[in-house]
């Protein structure tokens, strides 16, 4: 359960100025000891108030968290009577009170430690008649050791012997499919077609508008040959090239497909 956090007005002194106060009961005291907080300016009443909130919000009351708390307020009320009833050269007395008030603490974390050890004794009893060891390595023994009746071995021949006279039977015969071949002379016709519908082409729609690698190949050689007869022209932008019809085209005419220019090989799966 965390530390109940208190809100005290003006009494934090930082540089010169005076702020708010927000934290649990052991930062007030480790303040007071820094001198950052004076003991005059402490509130126990408010203090209290703020705590009997704080258990109200509670479901049910800790006894042993309301016993500390009623331990170092009391510890806190006696600290602030003996610095109103005293002088300046008392200061010595007041560090005496902090150093016990931590002794106290220290005395409920040694309690509650001891709680735990009772556990971990009876763990450690059981560890300790638990011997390991890392494993060891064997070596692998090969040798064959096994001896055949003639029964066996006449058994053995025949089930090989069937295996070789009567073979599995064949599959389903497989039928490679034709090769697609691209025509060089048709993608140039297709591109000039387009480019005379729309006045443009992107290279990069193209080539994404292509079935296989082996039309994308034969579009850049329609491409490049088209180039060639200058009937069309490019441009190219950061990330794209445009293809437009070029205004005047050479009067060079398309070379016919042949045998390197007709583009083809790729075979789909025939599981396809």
């Amino acid at each position: 359960m965390d530390d109940p956090i208190f809100h005290l007005s003006g009494i934090v002194r930082t540089k010169g100025e005076m702020e708010d106060f927000v934290g649990p009961l052991s930062l007030i005291l480790q303040l007071l000891s820094k001198n950052k907080i004076e003991i005059r300016d402490i509130s126990i009443s408010l203090i209290l108030e703020q705590y009997l909130a704080y258990l109200d919000n509670l479901a049910a009351m800790d006894l042993e968290i309301a016993s500390e708390f009623v331990a170092m307020a009391s510890y806190l009320m006696l600290i602030k009577t003996k610095m109103l009833l005293s002088t300046g050269e008392d200061v010595s007395e007041l560090d005496q009170l902090i150093s016990s008030l931590e002794e106290l603490k220290r005395r409920d974390s040694y309690a509650k430690i001891k709680t735990v050890i009772i556990t971990l004794r009876d763990m450690a009893e059981k560890a300790g008649v638990t011997y390991t060891k890392p494993p060891e390595s064997i070596p692998p023994d090969n040798t064959y050791r096994y001896t055949h009746k003639i029964t066996d071995l006449l058994r053995a021949y025949r089930r090989i012997a069937q295996a070789e006279e009567s073979p599995p039977p064949a599959g389903r015969p497989f039928t490679y499919p034709k090769p697609i071949v691209y025509s060089v002379k048709d993608k140039a016709r297709e591109i000039l077609h387009t480019l005379s519908l729309e006045g443009s082409a992107r290279m990069s729609i193209l080539v994404k508008e292509a079935g296989s690698r082996t039309e994308v190949v034969a579009i850049f050689v329609a491409i490049l040959e088209l180039c060639r007869v200058g009937e069309i022209e490019f441009i190219e932008s950061q990330d794209d090239v445009t293809i437009y019809r070029a205004a005047a085209p050479l009067d060079l005419p398309v070379p016919p497909d042949t045998p390197e220019e007709a583009t083809g090989g790729d075979v789909p799966n025939g599981n396809e």
